[in-house]
């Protein structure tokens, strides 16, 4: 690795989009397997925390807000109640539970995604972390070998 820019850039990625982000981004500035698992699996790390605590204060400012709104104006119809796309997520949380939440958040949803799934159907943060913290850290390690010999052969094709 060069530089510390590489290291934070990695980084910041990793703390959003993490599978399609962070690890191609690592192995395309060339860290070795644990440079790239600790750098994104620690962004992985920081946006769960960060969105974990971050969802449930957006999701109590969304029921304050949905309240007064529901006060002032009765006239408004409801809102849509389901939708193809929270028709999947319950699904999800119907048929794998938390487990399902985590295991798919870095591969299909982004990090902020999958913490605002997890706080809004389970209270328990601590569980929510450990699972969170335990699938970011085995797609770092999967990712980290399906996406190797990928990039491998894009830098022997193009250089």
């Amino acid at each position: 690795m060069d530089s510390w820019w590489e290291i934070l850039s990695v980084f910041l990625v990793s703390t959003i989009k993490f599978v399609f982000g962070g690890i191609p981004m690592a192995l395309g500035m060339g860290f070795h397997f644990f440079e790239a698992v600790t750098v994104t699996s620690l962004g992985g790390f920081t946006g769960i925390t960060v969105f974990t605590f971050l969802s449930e204060i957006i999701i109590a400012n969304y029921k304050k807000r949905q309240a007064r709104k529901r006060i002032t104006h009765p006239h408004l119809p409801p809102p849509k109640i389901f939708t193809k796309q929270k028709r999947f997520i319950v699904k999800i949380k119907k048929r794998f539970g938390l487990v399902g939440i985590s295991f798919l958040t870095p591969l299909i949803f982004s990090l902020p995604l999958g913490c605002f799934l997890a706080v809004r159907y389970y209270k328990n943060k601590q569980t929510i972390l450990i699972y969170m913290f335990s699938s970011v850290l085995i797609w770092s390690v999967t990712s980290y070998f399906l996406y190797k010999p990928l990039i491998n052969a894009i830098r022997t094709y193009l250089f």
